[in-house]
């Protein structure tokens, strides 16, 4: 009921670049944005640059103060605000060993409930004040990359670096954790010669990983967006789950024909399917298909 009656004053105040968990949206939007405009600098001849954020916790770290503050500026109905907060406080737990001893009771000072239909949309509003940025940012709830297209790597990484700064002062000041071991960089470019160059992008004068084909929401996206890596995992996974439907199936024996159909959608089709805008003209799925 709450969420319901929240949710078109919150969607209407979210900036378009943040997606999670909203009415119409879906990750294989975000991906698609990425990758377009990853494509947009092929054309332009330019080289993309792309950080994918890692927060620690994300949900379990929303300190309360300021997401009530948000809230205020979000919501015009201070009693939907106020009744909000009281669900978040006076928050405990107690934690019980395989051997039946229990902690002292604790209480949770930070956070949004795990697994509560309202929590996407807090989490949303906590951080739908992310600043500007010169790279372009795409967001799916606590999944938050950035991108910057320049002719020359020195521009690039420049400006990378700044808006790095940038959002990692933001995300301290709110009290976000940013998992610099767990943040990766890549690059994205048609040049053969430079393949192995790496970006030098830099949180607290810690150089960031670089990865060549790192995973964005469920696709992996390499170098010139072939997409080989990631048709290959899919076809893997496919496979698998293909070969543990058979196992249900037979003429007299295993499940109905009802179950194996159900099964199939939820566990081959899905996985096949996921994201198939992004890499369906790839060359390497007419490839797979084919085999």
């Amino acid at each position: 009921m709450i969420h319901s009656r929240i949710e078109p004053v919150v969607d209407s105040q979210l900036p378009r670049e943040q997606a999670g968990f909203r009415r119409g949206r879906s990750t294989a939007d975000q991906v698609t944005l990425l990758c377009q405009d990853i494509e947009d600098s092929f054309q332009n001849n330019e080289k993309a640059g792309v950080v994918y954020l890692d927060l620690t916790a994300a949900y379990d770290t929303v300190w309360h103060r300021g997401l009530h503050l948000k809230l205020l500026r979000t919501i015009p109905d201070r009693h939907m605000v106020k009744f909000i907060m009281e669900t978040l406080s006076n928050r405990s737990f107690i934690l019980q060993t395989s051997s039946g001893q229990c902690s002292r009771l604790r209480r949770l000072k930070n956070g949004v409930p795990q697994g509560s239909v309202l929590s996407p949309m807090l989490f949303n509003v906590y951080i739908h004040d992310l600043p500007d940025t010169v790279s372009r940012k795409y967001g799916y709830a606590d999944d938050l990359a950035i991108m910057l297209s320049r002719p020359t790597w020195k521009a690039m990484e420049e400006g990378l670096n700044e808006d790095m700064g940038t959002l990692v002062a933001y995300l301290r000041r709110w009290r976000l954790q940013l998992s610099v071991g767990k943040t990766v960089a890549a690059a994205y470019h048609l040049s053969t010669r430079e393949a192995r160059r790496e970006l030098q992008v830099h949180v607290d004068n810690k150089c960031l990983e670089v990865q060549q084909a790192p995973k964005y929401l469920g696709v992996r996206l390499d170098r010139t967006l072939s997409f080989k890596q990631h048709l290959e995992e899919v076809k893997a996974k496919v496979t698998s789950r293909v070969a543990l439907i058979r196992r249900l199936a037979g003429t007299t024996w295993g499940a109905s024909a009802k179950t194996l159909r159900i099964s199939t959608q939820a566990l081959v089709f899905s996985a096949a399917e996921y994201c198939a805008p992004v890499w369906s003209r790839s060359p390497h799925a007419i490839k797979s298909s084919r085999e």
